[in-house]
């Protein structure tokens, strides 16, 4: 049998410290980061060239917010999942959006290891 693929993320954040941090937490756990953006239209351009499972996006950003990023993604890539990170509390102003598919506080990093561990095992077809 060959190796099972590792989930590939595009990580989208405009603080050079926080895409290193969070590049760190996804190589930990065995993901690969295909893709580093610092605003929404790159974000975009580079969704569009590859095909991301999960896209990890700041809400506050130049250009594009969040919202507006995961909205133009999901319209090119509509089964890769958007996690919008953010430390503006915006679980409720977010929740069912149909661009976004999960909300995480900026900075918890035991609450992203714990949704990393979730949509591994989501995506893991050997169960």
């Amino acid at each position: 049998m060959t190796e099972a693929r590792r989930l590939r993320v595009l990580i989208v954040d405009d603080e050079p410290d926080m895409l290193a941090l969070l590049q760190a937490v996804l190589v930990t756990h065995d993901w690969e980061v295909i893709g580093r953006a610092n605003d929404g239209e790159t974000a975009v351009r580079i969704a569009g060239d590859i095909a991301p499972d999960l896209i990890i996006v700041d809400y506050m950003m130049p250009g594009l917010n969040g919202v507006e990023t995961a909205e133009h993604i999901k319209a090119i890539r509509p089964a890769s999942e958007i996690m919008l990170f953010s430390a503006l509390d915006l679980e409720q102003d977010v929740a069912g959006h149909p661009a976004v598919d999960r909300f995480l506080r900026k900075g918890d990093m035991r609450a992203l290891q714990r949704v990393l561990s979730e949509i591994r095992k989501e995506h893991d077809l050997d169960g």
